[in-house]
């Protein structure tokens, strides 16, 4: 019995031993992971795909007639997508283009009336320079006593008509001349009242047709034949083909190293890990998500329970492997973001977002070409 029990000591002893030896080489190893890998990496699986996207909505009112395209389409910037009923913006199109016509002509009756005033003036001009000899020679006549008074008085009265009448034709020229001002016709402030009316009222005809802001997937679509839309309604959804992004929520105590331009690597629960995507920070926000909520966490009732914020990081993904493996928008994502480059910036000074095209900019330069036809035919 003696003899058992320095065996099983030492027996003991041994697995001791080798149990301080496992757990000094598992602390070693751990020690090894964290400086050399685990120190320098952040990853997170509360992380989704995004993307802008963008709602088109009429720029008037009217029924739909024609609905050309169907939830899941790829549609091209610049596609017709519907029609909406275009006959009364038709009809004041017409009445426009009436109304500028008969403005041109209206304008270009003031400048013959100038031109009439003109020569109004001239011939007032000659009539008193004769009205005026005529008093004159008269006048020495009657200083001999060899006019009568009365025959006088006449070439007198004559004389202060014809004077009289030059102001008249002069003040109708000067009114004449402050309504044309110029004597090119479009640049006429009635003229160019009338062209804008001639503008709105083709511009709001073309606006009948509804075309895709950009090239992308349509992912709802809100209108039908026959329903009767307004400027506040949204017609369609579509989610474009190029910017997607990543929003990764980093709990705060995972982003005191992170910088603008870090490296980060991505798996999709879509391709699982068959596909790795690249990508770099390009945003830190400048709150929680929690802040922005409608219910932030902080409060004054007495019921706050301290928690672990989190905040979202914006991820730019590689174009070419998105082209390869396409994501969808809310696509879940495991992020890894490698924190070894320091020499980046903790806020980003992201470029000003290039300016939209105006979809009805050939509108407005048909709808001159219009309104200088008309202009060219009455004037």
């Amino acid at each position: 019995m003696s003899e058992h029990k320095p065996k099983n000591k030492k027996k003991r002893n041994g697995i001791i031993l080798l149990l301080i030896v496992f757990f000094i080489l598992c602390g070693v190893a751990y020690a090894f992971y964290y400086y050399s890998y685990a120190k320098y990496y952040e990853s997170t699986d509360d992380a989704y795909v995004s993307q802008n996207i963008i709602y088109v909505t009429p720029q008037t009112s009217g029924v739909v007639t024609q609905v050309l395209v169907h939830k899941t389409q790829f549609v091209k910037k610049g596609e017709l997508l519907g029609k909406l009923d275009n006959r009364d913006a038709n009809i004041l199109f017409n009445r426009a283009k009436a109304n500028l016509a008969q403005t041109v002509r209206v304008v270009k009756k003031l400048h013959l009336q100038k031109e009439e005033a003109k020569l109004a003036v001239q011939l007032a001009k000659i009539k008193l320079q004769k009205a005026k000899s005529d008093f004159l020679r008269n006048q020495t006549v009657k200083n001999q006593h060899a006019l009568a008074i009365n025959k006088f008085e006449n070439f007198k009265y004559a004389y202060e008509e014809a004077k009289q009448n030059l102001k008249i034709m002069q003040q109708k020229l000067e009114s004449i001349k402050a309504l044309i001002k110029s004597d090119e016709i479009f640049k006429n402030p009635q003229v160019k009242n009338a062209i804008s009316q001639l503008k709105q009222s083709f511009l709001n005809l073309q606006r009948c047709n509804i075309y895709a802001p950009i090239s992308g997937t349509i992912a709802r679509k809100n209108f039908s034949i026959g329903e009767n839309v307004s400027m506040q309604s949204t017609l369609l959804a579509i989610v474009p083909t190029e910017g997607f992004w990543v929003d990764a929520n980093f709990k705060e105590t995972q982003i005191s190293k992170m910088k603008i331009g870090q490296n980060v690597k991505m798996y999709s629960d879509l391709y699982g890990k068959d596909v790795l995507f690249h990508g770099k920070i390009a945003g830190i926000a400048p709150g929680t998500g929690a802040v922005f909520s409608l219910l932030p966490p902080q409060n004054a009732t007495g019921n706050w329970i301290k928690i672990i914020q989190r905040i979202p990081i914006r991820i730019k993904l590689n174009p070419k492997e998105l082209q390869k493996h396409p994501l969808h928008v809310g696509n879940s994502m495991e992020v890894t973001v490698n924190l070894k480059k320091q020499d980046g910036k903790a806020v980003s000074k992201l470029k000003p977002q290039p300016k939209a095209e105006y979809l009805y900019k050939k509108a407005l330069k048909e709808a001159d070409k219009i309104a200088e036809n008309i202009i060219r035919q009455n004037s």
